[in-house]
């Protein structure tokens, strides 16, 4: 080890093996405020393969806290220019970026990581992620900040509790957007008024570096990774710690999530509507859609009409599932 190299002083920790830092993957979704922080440590720290996924565009009211961008970047895409500060950060490391929805990136680009890390400002967001992390069954690291509080969670699939399971609600302030969208965004939400929230770049560094140094946990195999969540409180800092006990119910990582299909009872005569409206309130979705035999059901059908029988298969697609769940149906009289 060369006295001054890059990260001579990294591998001086006990336990510190640069290799495997060297071998691994890490993906980054959202490179925002609290992303920035994470995007700047793993890169230094010699993270060899970094791929980002963001959509959104600068805006001038990025700038007090997103540490990677400049005035001369307003109007860019995030991700692209995260990308280009970052490998200047560190020119030994590879950056990958996808400047798209996270729902829109190849299942595979998940798949291939070693932890996931999530710096996402909406609700909906980190329930997609979680239900992704789940399906290929990576850790993933969530984190979220409003003004001066702040959260962080640790999510190992079907071994702690996952997003799903415990939901601490009132996320609204701690996942909530809080800046305006970029032009990629606002072309998305243009139906939806949004809060601006109130942000501060110190919120952003305390909760980028907690969760950088917990991936940095992971990908080491050292010390003990959070399995809990953790909320901070920047003026009186204080940490909680709250446990999260899993849930075998939860529609996204119980036992029913592990099975190839789930049953579920429908009558004759019910509307796919209706049908539709148990599901969501069931499983916890936004706007599902039941897909049969390769046809997306009309709504206003009747059970009859679609020409669903007692153990049809359907498939229940969602923008909050990464995984569409199979259902067995089940008809009563």
């Amino acid at each position: 080890m060369e006295e001054d190299g890059r990260y001579s002083r990294q591998s001086l920790i006990p336990g510190w093996d640069q290799s495997k830092l060297d071998r691994c993957s890490v993906v980054l979704v959202g490179i925002g405020a609290i992303g920035s922080y994470v995007g700047a440590i793993l890169a230094s720290s010699g993270v060899k393969n970094i791929t980002i996924i963001d959509f959104d565009s600068i805006e001038l009211s990025n700038l007090n806290r997103q540490l990677l961008f400049r005035d001369e970047d307003i109007g860019k895409p995030k991700s692209e220019v995260a990308a280009e500060r970052l490998k200047e950060l560190n020119p030994e490391i590879t950056i990958k970026y996808f400047n798209k929805k996270m729902e829109k990136v190849p299942s595979s680009i998940y798949e291939k990581a070693n932890v996931i890390i999530a710096c996402l400002d909406t609700f909906l967001g980190r329930r997609w992620i979680n239900s992704m992390a789940l399906r290929v069954k990576k850790p993933l690291i969530l984190g979220g900040m409003f003004a001066f509080l702040g959260d962080a969670q640790v999510i190992f699939p079907f071994k702690t509790a996952c997003f799903e399971c415990q939901p601490l609600v009132s996320q609204e302030e701690l996942a909530q957007a809080c800046t305006p969208f970029g032009e990629e965004r606002k072309a998305e939400r243009e139906e939806e008024e949004e809060a601006l929230l109130p942000a501060v770049a110190t919120l952003s560094s305390i909760i980028g570096g907690f969760m950088s140094q917990e991936a940095m946990k992971i990908i080491l195999g050292i010390g003990q990774p959070l399995q809990n969540y953790v909320f901070y409180d920047g003026l009186s800092n204080v940490f909680t710690q709250l446990e999260l006990a899993q849930n075998p119910e939860c529609p996204a990582c119980g036992e029913l999530y592990r099975l190839e299909q789930v049953k579920f009872i429908a009558t004759h005569g019910e509307k796919i509507r209706d049908l539709i409206v148990r599901l969501a309130l069931t499983y916890g979705l936004a706007k599902p859609d039941l897909l049969f035999k390769g046809k997306i059901l009309d709504h206003e059908k009747t059970i009859e009409d679609t020409k669903l029988k007692n153990n049809s298969r359907i498939f229940i697609l969602d923008k909050n599932l990464a995984k569409p769940i199979k259902i067995l149906l089940k008809l009563k009289e």
